[in-house]
């Protein structure tokens, strides 16, 4: 009966999650196209956020979320453990992430990061680095608010990485606050739900794959307080904000973490 329940799940899941790509996502990418051409930021972010809820929904996950975000612009540094942080984050705000160069030729996930403004980071290259910054700086100045996962890859979910700081500049020379946010994927009972993360360097559809057929799972979202420094120090930003999310994230199964820097 177990085995029956679980492949029914999955094929409601498939079915929803291909009639959402194939139905919805022409109307999404058509909406943002829009709002773009026209300036219309409120429909950008309501397009994106019901985007985001439905994915959310279609994969099983419901949310809760603890703490809210301010409405002016903001930097927001979140722990990362799957490709559901991204609908996650942009189902509370709009918010332009920060990606490695490799997204942009994804099929699909790199129209959408791309129509979503997302910044492309060479890794270990210096000059780019600096590019992302001064397009971070511009954004924040235009009112934008923009989103980091700071550990700078996935991790399995079972600790939390060290912060790079590196990024967190344009928010100090635009004066933005840092916002910390924990994403915590959680069972019935409280702990960790592992099975929602990335396995073994797996390919994408593989881990989408096993998304959608996993059960009806939690998420968790206690967004932190504006951060800042009256030093403009990042290192002092950052490990604030790296202490918030170890702290939200101590009070399940998560291991000792390492700290930023």
């Amino acid at each position: 009966m177990s085995l029956f329940v679980h492949l029914l799940r999955f094929i409601c899941r498939l079915i929803l999650f291909a009639l959402s790509l194939l139905l919805v996502l022409p109307l999404v990418i058509l909406g943002i196209i829009v709002a773009k051409i026209f300036s219309m930021p409120k429909l950008n972010q309501w397009v994106l956020k019901t985007w985001s809820r439905l994915v959310l929904h279609v994969c099983g996950l419901s949310v809760s979320v603890h703490g809210k975000l301010p409405d002016h612009p903001i930097f927001i540094l979140a722990n990362h453990v799957s490709w559901l942080d991204i609908p996650i984050i942009h189902s509370l705000t709009l918010a332009g992430f920060v990606g490695k160069h490799e997204i942009k030729y994804w099929p699909i996930l790199g129209w959408l990061a791309m129509l979503g403004d997302t910044v492309f980071l060479q890794r270990g290259n210096q000059n780019s680095r600096q590019q992302v910054i001064q397009a971070l700086v511009k954004r924040l100045k235009k009112g934008r608010s923009v989103a980091v996962f700071p550990e700078g890859r996935v991790t399995d979910g079972s600790h939390l990485g060290r912060f790079h700081r590196q990024l967190v500049h344009a928010a100090v020379m635009t004066e933005t606050p840092v916002v910390p946010i924990a994403i915590k994927f959680i069972k019935q009972d409280g702990h960790r739900n592992a099975d929602v993360c990335f396995k073994n360097n797996e390919w994408f559809i593989v881990h989408v794959w096993r998304i959608l057929s996993l059960p009806s799972s939690h998420v968790e979202i206690h967004c932190g307080e504006g951060l800042t420094d009256d030093n403009h120090s990042t290192r002092a930003v950052t490990m604030k904000a790296h202490q918030f999310v170890e702290q939200k994230l101590s009070e399940n199964d998560y291991l000792p973490t390492t700290h930023s820097a």
